[in-house]
């Protein structure tokens, strides 16, 4: 079954799946239900492709896309003709372990607990596809919003950031502030 929702104005098409007990398993589930995204949304006879800087694009489909996978979920994310970003998550106890990498010292304070790192990580991961700049610090180039707001700026551009909760999943999208998508 797929669902439409919307966050910070880009429509996302998402799907639940049961992933595989393996890697292998896992990624061919990942790659299969994503496939199933892609022809719900371009229909049978797309063709997914990538920029150089590795952000996916349909081949004549003329709209952003963003896509997005982890155990159980796959999403895609669809703007108009600007850069977007989504990413969604389920908890996992690495996080924890690896907050130095991408979150600032003052980010960290903001975000203590399992629930509010999972938020974090997702808003970083669709700010990061959004931003599409290549080598910008994860923890320190990429800023997330204050609390109470939805609008933080990197490299000169502000954007909007909306999360919600699917499940025990975390969905984020990004998308810069001033444009609808």
């Amino acid at each position: 079954m797929i669902e439409t929702l919307n966050l910070a104005g880009i429509e996302i098409y998402l799907t639940r799946f049961t992933p595989g007990e393996t890697g292998r398993g896992q990624m061919e589930a990942q790659k299969s239900a994503v496939s199933r995204l892609l022809t719900a949304i371009a229909g049978e006879k797309h063709q997914l492709c990538h920029h150089d800087d590795g952000s996916p694009y349909i081949e004549g489909f003329g709209r952003e896309i963003s896509i997005s996978h982890c155990k159980g979920y796959a999403a895609i994310g669809i703007g108009g003709s600007v850069r977007i970003g989504i990413d969604i998550e389920t908890p996992r106890a690495t996080l924890r372990r690896v907050t130095r990498k991408f979150l600032s010292e003052e980010e960290r304070q903001r975000f203590t607990d399992d629930d509010a790192l999972l938020t974090a990580w997702t808003m970083k991961e669709a700010l990061y596809k959004a931003v599409g700049i290549a080598g910008i610090d994860f923890a320190n180039g990429v800023r997330l919003p204050q609390a109470g707001s939805q609008l933080t700026e990197i490299a000169g551009t502000v954007y909007r950031v909306e999360s919600t909760a699917i499940d025990n999943a975390r969905l984020t999208a990004a998308v810069p502030a001033d444009i609808i998508p």
